[in-house]
């Protein structure tokens, strides 16, 4: 029980508008710099944001704010996690799993990608800590 706590702990949720945020801070990750192998139905401009939060995650989790590579795979269409704090509820809503190799460790995140009201694309990326089902 305290395992699955520790994972909750860990949750990263981050909703914002690719398009209103512009570009990550200058020491954010760039996806021209990480080695992104597979497939993404998100945008540069939106790897760029999301990959800038993971690295701020990272950095202030694990003390490594630097991205080597990551891994992108989209789940199936209706996908929904098994784990209430890992779903979101939104309207043409997908599910991709990022494993990010953070300084030599890869870290698995879920990342939940639906069109943003205001233009763009919100998302929520979490960390899924190993051993857990989401």
């Amino acid at each position: 029980m305290r395992r699955i706590f520790v994972g909750f702990a860990l949750l990263i949720v981050t909703t914002t508008s690719a398009v209103a945020q512009g570009s990550p801070p200058q020491s954010a990750a760039r996806p021209g710099d990480i080695k992104i192998t597979g497939q993404s139905r998100a945008t540069l401009q939106l790897k760029r944001d999301i990959l800038a939060v993971v690295a701020g995650y990272a950095k202030a989790r694990h003390a490594c704010g630097t991205i080597a590579a990551v891994e992108t795979a989209p789940l199936p269409q209706g996908y929904e996690p098994k784990t209430a704090m890992f779903r979101v509820s939104e309207p043409q809503l997908f599910y991709e799993r990022w494993v990010a190799d953070l300084c030599g460790t890869k870290r698995a995140f879920l990342v939940a990608l639906w069109p943003s009201p205001k233009g763009g694309t919100d998302y929520k990326a979490v960390e899924v800590p190993a051993g857990t089902e989401p």
